[in-house]
C-alpha cells in the first residue's frame, strides 16, 4: 500500500511539473526585446543598445530560438579619379592627373544566431545551444507573459514582449 501511494505521488508530481513546464514554455514563446541590461548590478543598457542595435530574441515552442541585431561597421571606400587626354601627334592617351580620395562610411550589417533552447533544473534555467556561443545556462529569475528576467553569470537581461 505504501509503495502504491509513493508511486502515485511521484506520478502526480511529474504530471504537475509537466503542466507547469508547458505553461512556462507558453509564457516564454514569442519575441523579446531587451528592456534593461546590467553587469554586476551596473546599468549597461545604453552600451547594449548601441552594440546590439535592434536586438530581438525569439523563442519558439518547438525548442528553437533566433537572435537578431544590427551591427554598425565602418567601411573604408577608396576612389581614384584619373583625367586622361588624347595626344594627336603620338596617337596615345596621356594621363594628365590622378586624384585619390578615401571616405569612411558607417554601414549597418545584420547579424543573427540560431540554436535550440531547453528548460532545465526544475524549470529554473534556460539552456541555449548554438554554433557561435556554444552552450549557455540562463537562470530564470522571474517571468510573466510580457516580462522575463534572465541571469547569465553576472549579466542581467530584463526582456519584454
Amino acid at each position: 500500500m505504501k509503495k502504491t501511494i509513493f508511486f502515485l505521488s511521484i506520478l502526480i508530481a511529474l504530471f504537475i511539473a509537466g503542466c507547469n513546464e508547458k505553461d512556462l514554455v507558453k509564457q516564454i514563446d514569442g519575441s523579446w526585446h531587451v528592456q534593461n541590461y546590467s553587469v554586476n548590478g551596473v546599468d549597461q543598457t545604453h552600451w547594449f543598445d548601441t552594440t546590439y542595435a535592434g536586438f530581438l530574441w525569439t523563442f519558439s515552442g518547438n525548442i528553437n530560438y533566433f537572435q537578431s541585431w544590427q551591427v554598425i561597421k565602418a567601411v573604408t571606400l577608396y576612389n581614384l579619379d584619373t583625367i586622361v587626354s588624347y595626344d594627336t601627334t603620338t596617337h596615345a592617351f596621356v594621363i594628365d592627373s590622378i586624384t585619390s580620395s578615401i571616405a569612411t562610411v558607417p554601414t549597418v550589417v545584420g547579424a543573427h544566431v540560431a540554436g535550440q533552447w531547453y528548460l532545465t533544473n526544475g524549470n529554473h534555467f534556460i539552456e541555449t545551444q548554438d554554433s557561435i556561443f556554444g552552450t549557455r545556462l540562463y537562470q530564470i529569475v522571474s517571468h510573466s507573459k510580457s516580462n522575463l528576467h534572465l541571469l547569465y553569470n553576472n549579466e542581467d537581461y530584463y526582456l519584454s514582449k
